[in-house]
């Protein structure tokens, strides 16, 4: 798993419950609301880049993207699996998103 892609998951770790349910439900008047959006913008900006680069398949959002880092991370948070099966789930979501013919 490359550096950057630890940074991005670790960046999800043990979101506060208001935040997440600011990402939930995306309601104008949360005032979490804003900062969950960019969160969910610069994610899809970095995968839009990716996307045209080739490095990652155009069906992919990038919603989903930090949907899977944000299902990762609370499977972290609870403690219900260990390292390896973490380290497994990590390079699932990682590489989920790839093309094909991406080796990396």
């Amino acid at each position: 798993m490359a550096a950057g892609d630890e940074e991005y998951f670790s960046a999800f770790s043990r979101l506060p419950e208001p935040l997440m349910a600011a990402a939930r439900e995306r309601k104008p008047d949360n005032p979490l609301t804003p900062p969950c959006d960019d969160l969910i913008a610069t994610t899809d900006e970095c995968l839009r880049a990716a996307q045209r680069a080739g490095y990652a398949r155009q069906s992919v959002k990038g919603y989903d993207l930090f949907l899977a880092a944000v299902s990762v991370a609370w499977i972290s948070g609870t403690g219900a699996t260990d390292e390896e099966s973490l380290g497994r789930l990590r390079a699932l979501s990682e590489s989920g998103y790839r093309e094909q013919n991406d080796e990396e």
